[in-house]
């Protein structure tokens, strides 16, 4: 079964807004095994909203719109499946009266535009929104939710069980395995294992985020076992740049592996100025083991907390090895990083260009220092030096 996305509203085309509605359904999507044939982002305009229905009926079998079910002027959604379908809009009493109790709830003033909110084509099945106020209508293969995202999740899952089992899906779930590298160009990996690629039925590609470069392998979950026996051979290949796997990160590996050894982590920071601190902070849990991130961006904050020597400062100056070793030699707990560079696009020289980094990684008595040059913006660089030190203390960790 193809369903088609249809996500309205002008902000999405503005860039007032980034959509991320769709990545979510599609997710959802997966576990009954309806594959998006199109997606399709369009202006708040009655005319576009009916072409893209047009094509998404003429190309799938399930139109999901999202966007363009509340009460102002802009949210005509529901107006142009009505139109569509040859259809008159109407009010349920019922469902009115308990819009009305929701405004009463929250202590809002009810006006007779937000009854718009309870409009829709007659014939529809509606699902009642429990995170806001606009329910979701569903009416002859087009479903509609608002474009609020916590409304969106709260009624997505309601409508795709009652679907399945309205139109009796025998559905054959999609499996999506994701290999998640670090350190290996998209190219080479190409180079690599494309030769493995060779079944039929079963989806490959890579993925470049920031966090990493997926190998990606989609198919349906009857082709596991074939899919499980591919993830060996690209191991057997790219096994030393394959951190994780599906939802890992290299930040929530390093919490986990700190965890179950009893260690613990503190990081001393320059030019990421507290990004790699809250890369951790961000991770449910941390608490337990990272201890503290210490930002010492001028020389004197790194002598003072920890204990760089002036001489080696004047000697080889903020950004060297011999700092980046310092500083994590001055860090307190099992286990610690340090990070000090130029990331630009200012301060650079001949024999320290702009994106220089040194990173200092400690595990125990064992130290690495790293060095490398990040190519891009400021912001890329200090998120590149995150990234390298982050898989740097994760190979280090797995060794004891």
């Amino acid at each position: 079964m193809k369903a088609t996305l249809i996500l309205v509203g002008t902000e999405l085309l503005s860039g007032g807004m980034i959509d991320t509605n769709s990545l979510y359904m599609a997710e959802e999507l997966n576990k009954y095994g309806i594959e998006i044939g199109s997606k399709i982002t369009v202006k708040d305009k009655i005319e576009d909203i009916i072409n893209a229905i047009t094509y998404g009926k003429e190309n799938s079998d399930l139109i999901i719109m999202s966007g363009g079910l509340g009460p102002t002027i802009d949210d005509i959604t529901k107006e142009a499946v009505a139109k569509y379908l040859n259809k008159k809009l109407v009010v349920d009493e019922d469902e009115l009266n308990e819009l009305k109790e929701k405004f009463r709830e929250r202590n809002l003033k009810f006006i007779e535009i937000n009854t718009k909110e309870v409009e829709k084509p007659e014939g529809s099945v509606t699902f009642k929104n429990g995170a806001g106020m606009a329910p979701a209508v569903y009416i002859d293969g087009i479903v509609c939710f608002p474009g609020v995202p916590i409304e969106l999740y709260d009624m997505f899952p309601k409508f795709l069980k009652w679907y399945s089992e309205e139109k009796k899906l025998k559905s054959d779930e999609i499996l999506i395995k994701d290999l998640i590298t670090y350190g290996i160009a998209e190219s080479l990996l190409d180079n690599k294992i494309s030769d493995i690629f060779t079944e039929e039925g079963i989806d490959y590609e890579f993925l470049v985020k920031d966090f990493g470069i997926i190998i990606r392998l989609q198919s349906k979950i009857s082709n596991k076992n074939i899919v499980e026996k591919i993830v060996e051979k690209i191991y057997n290949r790219v096994g030393d740049n394959i951190f994780g796997e599906d939802s890992d990160r290299l930040e929530k590996l390093i919490i986990k592996s700190l965890k179950e050894k009893g260690k613990t982590l503190s990081v001393a920071e320059s030019c990421t100025g507290g990004l790699l601190s809250d890369s951790f902070v961000n991770v449910s849990g941390a608490s337990e083991v990272f201890m503290e991130g210490i930002v010492t961006y001028s020389n004197d904050a790194k002598i003072k907390r920890l204990g760089v020597k002036k001489e080696t400062l004047e000697k080889f100056g903020a950004v060297s090895e011999e700092t980046a070793r310092e500083m994590v030699l001055g860090l307190k707990t099992d286990v610690g990083i340090s990070v000090t560079g130029i990331a630009g696009p200012l301060g650079g020289t001949k024999e320290k260009p702009v994106g220089l980094v040194y990173m200092g990684i400690r595990n125990g008595n064992e130290v690495e220092v790293e060095k490398k040059v990040f190519k891009g913006s400021r912001r890329k660089v200090r998120e590149r030096a995150v990234l390298h030190s982050l898989f740097c203390l994760n190979k280090m960790l797995k060794r004891k």
